[in-house]
């Protein structure tokens, strides 16, 4: 009847119209098929829309552009098969391109980056990274912006030497498990004493990823010291709930550093060029840890949006993509999921936004979009 007719058009019309956000398309609730759509990011966010959105329609042709040989992995999954809890790295490959293009019928491009995003002419521009000076156009319908994020690696002197590393992707796990397990014989500061002294791992940062990799490490056998800058362990955390996580490191034997930030990485012995690749962290306070045989870089992450705001996607100053409660952008037929967004705060409800570097979410944003793109309603939930 007219009056569904019309309560149906005014729903559409407050979810995606113009004149209540400033941006986004109009018709963007009206279901669509046979589009074609691209979306840059193939590993939360990205893979979890590409597989929502041929679930919702078979003929829609739909393009996945990944830096980097892996679609779709376990990245929550890495720190735990660092530290030996998983044990079959195949189970760290949630699907490949080889699946994703049989199962799926999508046209998977690894070891692809995006260098440019044209909105007006609904194009991407990208390049094989193992073909340097390579180039191709991808024209799109849609476009789904799930680029993730990076690990932050702020200019602390020393942070290049070897035995540092961040923990992004699979590359990188692999590093961190090679350099382990042929640690014992590197490092003449152990190995001098037999097997009465323990390695040595610093972990600085104690977010998510941080203390997970403290956990882990404790489970090969290493002692270890995480660093935080803040007077608190896991930041987003209510302080009294971050003390009783602290009390438990500390009860399990972690040497818990807080409210002390690092000022350099040293060469142990002052030999920048000696065979022992064991590093002395020196922080702020002038206090100098025990020589570490590996250090994890988990001080955070930021957004990998510099391509994005370079097309005039409105991001945050933090670099974060601004979008609306359907993951809108200010750009037509533009999108985003996962790292990269910043979106409401659900629980404090006061108008607040954060960022969820999480794979929870993105998953949960990378499926709401591709329903809306075919013509679903949904928002990003609040609470009350």
């Amino acid at each position: 009847n007219k009056r569904v007719k019309h309560k149906t058009e005014n729903m559409m019309q407050e979810t995606f119209g113009k004149a209540l956000y400033g941006w986004g398309s109009n018709d963007a609730a009206v279901p669509k098929t046979g589009i074609k759509l691209v979306i840059i990011g193939g590993v939360a966010g990205g893979a979890s829309a590409a597989a929502r959105a041929r679930r919702l329609d078979e003929t829609c042709e739909i393009v996945l552009l990944q830096s980097g040989p892996d679609v779709s992995f376990a990245s929550c999954g890495m720190p735990f098969f660092i530290g030996g809890e998983i044990t079959d790295r195949d189970q760290m490959a949630v699907q490949t391109p080889e699946s994703l293009r049989k199962r799926f019928n999508i046209d998977v491009h690894v070891n692809t980056r995006v260098t440019k995003i044209d909105t007006d002419n609904k194009t991407v521009t990208a390049t094989d990274e193992t073909q340097p000076g390579s180039q191709t156009t991808i024209a799109y319908d849609e476009l789904v912006l799930a680029v993730g994020s990076e690990p932050l690696k702020p200019p602390i002197p020393g942070i290049g030497r070897k035995g540092l590393f961040a923990l992004r992707n699979l590359q990188d796990m692999d590093a961190i498990v090679e350099w382990l397990n042929d640690m014992p014989n590197k490092c003449s500061t152990c190995s001098q004493y037999g097997n009465k002294v323990p390695l040595h791992a610093v972990v600085a940062g104690a977010g998510f990823v941080g203390l997970e990799m403290v956990e882990q490490l404790m489970r090969r056998g290493l002692e270890v010291t995480v660093v935080e800058m803040l007077p608190q362990v896991l930041g987003p955390l209510d302080v009294e709930m971050a003390a009783i996580i602290e009390d438990d490191l500390k009860a399990k034997g972690v040497n818990v550093v807080t409210g002390d930030g690092i000022q350099e990485f040293l060469p142990f012995n002052g030999n920048e060029h000696g065979d022992d690749p064991s590093t002395v962290v020196k922080l702020k306070s002038g206090t100098l840890l025990p020589p570490a045989q590996i250090t994890i870089l988990g001080m955070g992450v930021r957004p990998d949006t510099k391509v994005v705001a370079e097309a005039g996607i409105e991001c945050t100053p933090r670099g974060h993509i601004v979008v609306n409660d359907y993951l809108q952008t200010n750009k037509a037929s533009v999108w985003a999921a996962g790292d990269a967004i910043e979106v409401l705060n659900p629980i404090v409800g006061n108008g607040d936004k954060w960022a969820v570097p999480l794979a929870g979410p993105a998953n949960r944003q990378g499926r709401m979009i591709a329903d809306n793109i075919f013509g679903g309603v949904k928002k990003m939930r609040k609470f009350k």
